[in-house]
């Protein structure tokens, strides 16, 4: 026995690998499950899979390597957490139970791209795969079998060798279509999910012994090709709250209706009781559904926050309130390993921010960003990871602390009161609407104007007629976009400049108050802004005034 530099229990493992053939003999240290194969030293093999950055999958590449030289053991590498790191044990423990042997020499499981940092038990299923390939149980590409690398999978493994579903499939699946591949392996249990956002074969197995047959060239027991089945329509979403039950504040139903159809942030100014959070799930409702595009982004992001998969939710636009004791983390995302807020998980929906004033101040300094550009942008020392967060956001507030009448919106409590919040802030919100309390009688009587189906319908249609200009939301116009977008006459123009001018307005109060005018517009399914537009814009506009 030859030691050389290397230590003598890795030359007394090169030895008894060896021995075999001194003696003439063919060693063979692996037999399938079927039939016996001899490994193959220094064999490679790749299985595709996904990691997700943000709220967007990327691809992840899992090499497999199966050297001839060095102790039988198993060493990942690729920046994995935890999670992954234990992976090793029930791959190895799966496929021995599943009936296969395993390898007899050292395997190197890398997990490209290095440098992004790799969650979950997601690659159970392709490091089996890439273990099997590489060891010779797999019939390869010329011999009939699969290309491992065509067909993305993600699952974890059970002792026993079944095959159980992971979060974030869905971005699995849009991984799969943006990259040319021909279908993709999931869970039995995840391939209900998948059909609602992929028009690739879906491949769902229970066991490793399905993932091998399928793998060997042999057909699938559980499949889903798109040709003889789609996914189920688009339906409106279940109404939560009617706003016909809403009693009285008919200038706030008007505020949420605007908001609705040109994702307009809304301040909600009145004393306990009113119906703030009412009309903010409202709002919600008044929402078209979310399509195919919205719905896999907006559960990718999910999954990037470890929140399950939503069936029945999938497309409905999300309602998120958070309570006032949240950090600047849980708000906007953050963590050593950055996750998605609150403003994240509400994306495409509706964030409810009550008793906004009692958010510490950092929470509300750090909504600067989501309120203004739609992105959160979390900054590391290892990099930067940008998650959308483009939601309508409802703050919720009362006048003063001591209850005054909402009218004095402009008194030195008041002042005081808006001054936690910043000027900063209240300038990101394009409609201030202020509430008063209701008698007790009108709680007693039937319900009160139009029902959120009729509600919708007009929002429905406000929101198509603008869709033709071509040119995005309408709470995103600026520059260029809101010059011609807002179009008027220079009559109601120089009417706009008066009044601004009159009630001291600034220049930022000018540019919200065109895009709210052009909101009001839609409604009526007017090409031109009029003055009676900018009029209701302008009472929206409480806290600018001087």
């Amino acid at each position: 026995m030859r030691t050389g530099n290397r230590s003598v229990l890795s030359g007394l493992a090169d030895w008894l690998c060896n021995a075999g053939n001194a003696k003439g003999r063919r060693f063979r240290p692996i037999r399938g499950m079927a039939r016996g194969v001899a490994y193959r030293r220094g064999v490679i093999s790749r299985v595709s899979s996904f990691v997700l950055q943000g709220g967007r999958a990327e691809l992840c590449r899992i090499e497999v390597d199966l050297s001839g030289q060095g102790l039988p053991t198993m060493g990942i590498v690729g920046l994995p957490d935890a999670a992954v790191r234990e992976s090793a044990e029930r791959v190895r423990t799966a496929i021995r139970n599943a009936g296969f042997t395993w390898p007899r020499s050292r395997l190197t499981v890398n997990l490209a791209p290095a440098d992004l940092r790799k969650e979950g038990p997601v690659y159970d299923l392709p490091i089996a795969a890439g273990v099997l390939a590489c060891s010779g149980r797999l019939r390869s590409e010329v011999d009939g079998g699969r290309r491992l690398e065509a067909w993305p999978m993600a699952g974890e493994l059970a002792l026993d060798g079944s095959v159980r579903p992971v979060k974030g499939i869905v971005a699995l699946a849009e991984l799969a279509a943006r990259t040319g591949a021909e279908g993709l392996v999931v869970a039995a249990a995840s391939v209900e999910e998948v059909r609602l956002v992929s028009d690739l074969p879906v491949i769902g197995i229970e066991h490793l012994q399905d993932l091998a047959r399928f793998l060997d060239g042999e057909e699938p027991a559980l499949t889903f090709q798109p040709e003889t089945e789609l996914p189920a329509p688009v339906v409106a979403p279940p109404i939560t709250v009617d706003l016909a039950e809403v009693r009285g504040q008919s200038n706030a139903k008007r505020a949420i209706e605007i908001a609705a159809v040109g994702r307009h942030n809304v301040l909600l100014i009145g004393p306990p009781g009113c119906g703030k959070t009412l009309l903010a799930r409202a709002l919600a409702d008044l929402l078209p559904p979310l399509d195919r595009a919205e719905a896999i982004e907006y559960q990718t992001i999910r999954a990037a926050a470890g929140l399950p998969f939503e069936l029945d939710r999938f497309h409905r636009p999300p309602f998120r309130s958070p309570h006032h004791t949240c950090s600047p983390a849980a708000l906007v995302g953050g963590g050593s390993t950055p996750r998605p807020g609150e403003v994240s998980l509400a994306h495409h929906g509706v964030l409810m921010l009550d008793e906004l004033p009692e958010f510490s101040k950092a929470s509300i300094d750090a909504l600067r960003e989501p309120l203004e550009d739609g992105v959160v942008t979390v900054s590391r020392v290892a990099g930067s990871t940008r998650f959308p967060a483009r939601s309508i956001v409802i703050g919720a507030m009362n006048v003063t602390r001591d209850g005054g009448n909402v009218s004095e919106y402009a008194g030195a409590a008041a002042r005081r009161y808006l001054g936690r919040i910043g000027r900063p802030i209240l300038d990101r919100f394009d409609l201030h609407v202020p509430m008063t309390p209701l008698p007790i009688r009108r709680f007693l009587e039937g319900p009160d104007g139009a029902t959120t189906i009729v509600v919708r319908e007009r929002v429905r249609l406000a929101r198509e007629f603008g869709a033709l200009r071509g040119l995005g939301p309408n709470a995103s116009l600026a520059g260029t976009t809101l010059e011609e977008a807002c179009g008027m006459s220079q009559a109601v123009l120089g009417n706009l400049v008066s009044m601004v001018e009159d009630l001291g307005l600034s220049a930022r109060a000018f540019d919200r108050i065109r895009r709210l005018a052009r909101s009001i517009a839609d409604l009526d399914e007017a090409v031109v802004i009029h003055s009676h537009h900018l009029v209701e814009a302008v009472s929206f506009r409480i806290l600018d005034r001087d």
